[in-house]
């Protein structure tokens, strides 16, 4: 596959506009017919694997169907770029969030790599029209995870990314370009950096979060902000804050003789970080080794994954399952406000992990169990 790089100032709303980012990418329709609004009960949560995003168990999806209100009017055909059609024929903003989020049936992003996770999407220009650009983790012959790319419209298979500072050395995981337009973290790296967090293999090494000059990348660096206590490892940025982006990660802290996993938050410049104390619904707390953050660009609503049972077995939770809640302007959860779940009719034994939004938040992308081996979906906003 020819790997493009392209270097400037792109609009993120011209790049929208070209690419339709509201089209989910070429994909085989999948056997799930599950919609929903993302603010039911259902299913139970788990342990994810290293860098894999966590495997759960088997069992189909139940359907079901559910609409998102909002407002607008003309009728699903006169829905634009940036819109979704609710069940009654409402266009509405997808960057609207004023009700419960819903998402239409799953379809299977088919890429290469076993146990694909951590789907990712950008907008970029491409050889004569625009595209889409997505990043994720999966194996490839080996026990290590990598990190690969491929691109939408059309649709291509995907491959590692290759480069003497990335897929170079141990496991590789929690990808996240930035946007063509969006600064570097690192003075002197073009826009449109890679971020992401590696896996030492030497015995006793911590994962690091570090940041690439791009997919091609020719140089490499560990932000000391972002690994404050060593055992970093996937980060979001709020990158549409400017110009001090946000971020949200994993951090290991050692408390009372033992080593825990927490959801922190900070802007580079802070001292230090401030923890997510996150409620699933049932009040379970949202812990466990990686909670796969996303947010949106102008850090409002954080996406994750993490353990969760219906019955408040909170210990005894198995299957990872996704979330989603409000945050305010220093990056923690709204008035405490628990989270709601996404993707709610799906059936109890079925992961669902590593979720993130399409640029323009119409469609969402994910990786799941479902059909009893772990792959990538997307599923539109409706």
């Amino acid at each position: 596959m020819r790997t493009l790089r392209f270097y400037g100032t792109f609009s993120l709303a011209a790049l929208c506009a070209l690419a339709g980012c509201g089209e989910p990418f070429t994909a085989a329709g999948a056997d799930a017919t599950s919609t929903s609004s993302s603010g039911g009960e259902g299913g139970a949560g788990g342990a994810g694997g290293d860098g894999g995003g966590g495997s759960g168990g088997g069992g189909g999806p139940a359907s079901s169907s559910a609409a998102s209100g909002g407002g607008g009017a003309g009728g699903c055909g006169a829905c634009k770029d940036g819109e979704f059609c609710t069940a009654s024929e409402t266009c509405v903003a997808c960057a609207a969030r004023g009700g419960l989020l819903s998402f239409g049936a799953l379809s299977e992003v088919e890429v290469a790599g076993a146990m694909p996770a951590f789907p990712r999407v950008r907008a970029e220009a491409g050889e004569g029209e625009a595209t889409l650009r997505l990043v994720y983790t999966a194996k490839f012959g080996s026990d290590d995870t990598k990190i690969a790319t491929a691109t939408g419209r059309p649709w291509t298979a995907g491959e590692a990314v290759s480069s003497f500072v990335v897929d170079d050395a141990g496991q590789e995981s929690g990808p996240l370009l930035l946007p063509l337009d969006a600064p570097s973290p690192v003075e002197g790296f073009p826009a449109g950096s890679l971020l992401f967090d590696r896996l030492p293999t030497e015995p006793g090494s911590l994962p690091q979060l570090l940041v690439a000059d791009g997919i091609e990348a020719t140089q490499a660096n560990a932000l000391p902000a972002l690994n404050p206590d060593g055992g970093s490892r996937s980060v979001a940025v709020a990158h549409g804050l400017r110009p001090s982006y946000r971020y949200w990660f994993m951090s290991r802290h050692q408390e009372g003789g033992g080593t825990t996993s927490r959801l922190v938050t900070k802007r580079a410049e802070d001292a230090e970080v401030q923890v997510l104390d996150i409620h699933l619904p049932g009040d379970c707390p949202a812990q466990g080794d990686d909670l796969a953050p996303w947010v949106t660009p102008d850090g409002s609503l954080l996406f994750f994954q993490a353990p969760y049972s219906a019955r408040g077995e909170c210990e005894a939770a198995s299957v990872l399952r996704s979330f989603y809640v409000a945050l305010g302007d220093d990056g923690l959860p709204v008035d405490g406000q628990p989270a709601r779940m996404l993707l709610p009719n799906l059936a109890p034994t079925v992961a669902v992990m590593t979720p993130s939004l399409s640029p323009d938040e119409c469609t969402l992308y994910l990786a799941s169990n479902k059909d009893g081996q772990q792959k990538l979906y997307s599923a539109s906003r409706r």
